[in-house]
């Protein structure tokens, strides 16, 4: 085995202990994250963004839209989409991420992707109607729901939690039947209703019917 393979592996067993012994270690789940984008797997799926239609142009012209300030997301319309995020963000005790900075020489496409990716990620939970709990993560991330399957088999299943095979039924049928979240420019519709935006990306049916409903937005 190479030695940076090896390398490679001890991190991410090494997050992924920390996870399964504390699923809300967010340090951690960031970690797990970031490692996994110099994975070969990661590269396979950076290179199938980026020949899909409905995201390439978003590649190409880097494109960015303006992020309003949390205040300002709480002052649009309850039904929106802006104040829906704001709210999850507040509710979680947290904010949204500042803007990023794109420095020179930092404008590649798997800069960019990755860039979008963890900045909209939060964005896709709220309209997807995933909480931000460890069941509601691991709907939305493979390397989480591993995390939390091991904790899950060390701890039991957590009380009052949404089970864990409802909530990766769930985050696999969003997968299959929304249009891509990457695609969508988010920053030019913050005052869209939210129902409008899941509509748009054909789940709303789905969402209506989450194992997380009783938690998140029903805008």
């Amino acid at each position: 085995m190479r030695s940076s393979l090896r390398r490679q592996l001890l991190h991410l067993a090494t997050d992924l202990s920390a996870l399964a012994a504390h699923p809300d270690d967010l340090g951690h789940g960031f970690d797990l994250l970031t490692r996994s984008y110099a994975t070969p797997v990661a590269e396979a799926a950076r290179a199938a963004l980026r020949r899909n239609p409905a995201i390439a142009p978003l590649i190409r012209e880097r494109y960015w839209g303006r992020w309003p300030s949390q205040a300002e997301l709480l002052g649009l319309p309850e039904e929106s989409l802006g104040h829906a995020y704001a709210s999850w963000f507040a509710g979680a005790g947290g904010q949204p991420l500042p803007e990023p900075v794109l420095q020179a020489g930092s404008d590649g496409d798997d800069t960019w992707l990755n860039l979008r990716v963890r900045h909209t990620h939060d964005l896709w939970h709220v309209v997807c109607g995933c909480p931000p709990t460890a069941a509601g993560e691991a709907a939305m991330s493979a390397m989480l729901l591993g995390a939390d399957l091991l904790h899950r088999c060390l701890e039991g299943p957590a009380a009052g939690e949404v089970d864990m095979g409802q909530a990766t039924a769930y985050g696999l049928e969003l997968g299959r039947v929304s249009a891509p979240l990457l695609a969508q420019r988010w920053e030019q519709g913050w005052d869209r209703p939210l129902a409008e935006w899941r509509e748009q990306l054909g789940i709303a049916a789905l969402v209506a019917n989450s194992p997380f409903k009783a938690e998140t937005p029903r805008s």
